[in-house]
């Protein structure tokens, strides 16, 4: 009993190490395709801020022209913080988020009057 208990041990033995030869072998060829396929995205210019033709592209400035657009949206401020992943909301809202002159003069003009009011008697 005990020789056959050592016959299935190696067999199990040998049975787990082709596995991890098997595995350590994908891993290595996976690796080697991640590897290559990075080498080609650093060599293309998709992501650089200007391309070989001169163009640009500000990636950041579009993170304050959406958070500008959930404000004129009326959408929270709490949630225009969690949209834009920050930690802080005076991060957002002071940075972030941009109030031009006529929303300035819309806010202002919602105002009630001042006047006072003719009251008849």
């Amino acid at each position: 009993m005990a020789a056959f208990q050592a016959v299935s041990l190696c067999r199990v033995s040998d049975l787990i190490k082709s596995k991890q030869d098997q595995s350590l072998s994908s891993f290595e060829k996976e690796q080697a395709e991640t590897e290559k396929k990075e080498k080609t995205r650093l060599q293309m210019d998709f992501l650089l801020y200007r391309d070989e033709k001169g163009k640009f592209a500000d990636f950041h400035c579009l993170r304050h022209t959406f958070i500008t657009n959930l404000g004129k949206a009326k959408v929270s401020p709490k949630m225009a913080q969690t949209l834009a992943r920050h930690s802080d909301i005076s991060l957002t809202m002071k940075i972030y988020t941009h109030v031009d002159q006529e929303e300035q003069i819309e806010a202002i003009n919602l105002l009630p009057s001042l006047e006072p009011e003719n009251e008849t008697e």
